[in-house]
């Protein structure tokens, strides 16, 4: 049974995160490296003036986003001409991140008590480019706030196991389609949805769906005739980079989640482990990854994700972070056993991503948002049943926190990378 109240305890510790955003916003942190949210802000603010001599669309000179991003703080310009209070405005709208987690996690695991899964979504704080990006009032926050409503409705209309369409869907399609317009990246997450109401929709209310998607394009059809910018990418075409550095990235996100799961079961483990269904997985993600590396040739200075980095940093090679991916590939396998739909939405964040330069901020926090949501996995709920599990997930998480700002202050990576 839930409790019905958040404890003060919590509500402390939320205050106390949220002060540490306006401390990092004080020293002007930017913990997810390489100051790029940094030189993103500074180098797009002229949008706001140019929106505000009647400019409406053609951003090209600044940005290859959609505009909605801009139009917002256009808006909060209009509160004050102040830069650096335009960013304070932001930095506190998006201490409502954590919270929007905690509906999500509420809605998805309404069986489990309030104070744990509230205890859990903190842990977006500790979250660097979250961080980063509240603090410099980046595009990727006010497409994640979009996004996050959006996967609300969709857990609404998960739970109501409805086969037509209905209002749920309809504002799903709205906020994610905000989404999109302040971050084309969620394009990628409207495939998977359009994918889901295909195989739980009537094919009548499908193609009522797919007309309402369509119209919400429309704007952006609009923008990409007009702005051809937009569509540019630093698209890679040696997707086996794109394979092996976006799973290990995947892989820094579910390791850990994964070691508690052996951690709780672990007589269970023993006897899976030797079953031939899990032997041939690791049979199959060994062969996937021996084939992906003869046609690996990454830039480490390019991004590249957590693993990378520490690899280099320890062994002075890529051993580590080969390591990742090859776990990641057969916890991703292994995953989608119990959610065969996913294996479209991973090879969707896979090969989406591909690209000759790839950040972990490009799927932090979508990813954990996306497992805690949209992904079925039954052992979830037990992390979220544990205030150990909780600490021990947000401990992880805090070093990484930690490892990122002194990071950032010695540059430690810009040394041998």
């Amino acid at each position: 049974m839930q409790k019905s109240k958040i404890h003060y305890l919590n509500l402390i510790l939320y205050f106390t995160l949220s002060i540490t955003i306006l401390i990092g916003f004080y020293f002007g942190e930017d913990s997810s490296g390489s100051g790029g949210f940094v030189a993103d802000f500074y180098s797009t603010w002229p949008l706001v003036d140019i929106i505000n001599q009647g400019e409406y669309y053609d951003f090209s000179k600044y940005t290859i986003h959609f505009p909605l991003h801009y139009y917002i703080l256009f808006c909060l310009s209009l509160i004050t001409e102040n830069l650096n209070l335009v960013r304070l405005i932001f930095s506190l709208i998006s201490l409502i991140v954590p919270y929007l987690f905690f509906l999500i996690l509420r809605e998805k695991f309404s069986k489990i008590d309030i104070n744990k899964l509230f205890f859990f979504s903190l842990l977006i704080f500790l979250l660097p480019s979250f961080r980063s990006g509240a603090i410099w009032a980046n595009a990727q926050i006010t497409g994640l706030i979009f996004f996050m409503i959006s996967t609300f409705y969709y857990l609404r209309w998960i739970n109501i196991k409805q086969n037509y369409f209905n209002k749920e869907i309809f504002l799903q399609c709205f906020f994610l389609s905000l989404a999109v317009y302040s971050r084309q990246l969620y394009a990628l997450i409207f495939l998977y949805i359009l994918y889901i109401y295909f195989l739980n929709l009537k094919f009548d209310q499908f193609l009522k769906t797919s007309l309402l998607i369509f119209i919400f394009s429309i704007p952006g059809i609009f923008i990409v005739f007009s702005v051809p910018s937009t569509l540019t990418t630093s698209f890679d075409l040696n997707l086996f980079n794109s394979f092996i550095v976006n799973t290990s990235i995947i892989g820094f996100y579910l390791i850990p989640i994964f070691f508690l799961y052996f951690f709780d079961n672990l007589k269970k483990i023993q006897v899976e482990i030797f079953e031939k269904k899990n032997i041939l997985i690791f049979f199959i993600s060994t062969i996937i990854f021996i084939f992906s590396l003869t046609r690996f040739n990454y830039n480490p200075s390019l991004g590249g994700g957590f693993f990378i980095k520490l690899s280099i940093l320890i062994f002075d090679n890529l051993y580590l972070f080969y390591l990742s991916s090859i776990i990641s590939i057969f916890l991703i396998l292994y995953l989608v056993q119990s959610d065969k739909k996913s294996i479209f939405l991973f090879f969707l964040l896979i090969f989406g991503f591909s690209s000759y330069q790839i950040f972990q901020k490009y799927f932090e926090p979508m990813f954990l948002i996306l497992l805690f949501s949209v992904i079925n996995f039954e052992y979830l709920k037990n992390i979220l049943k544990s205030y150990r599990n909780i600490f021990l997930l947000n401990l992880y998480f805090f070093i990484y926190l930690f490892s990122a700002i002194l990071n950032n202050i010695y540059k430690i990576t810009k040394n041998f990378v």
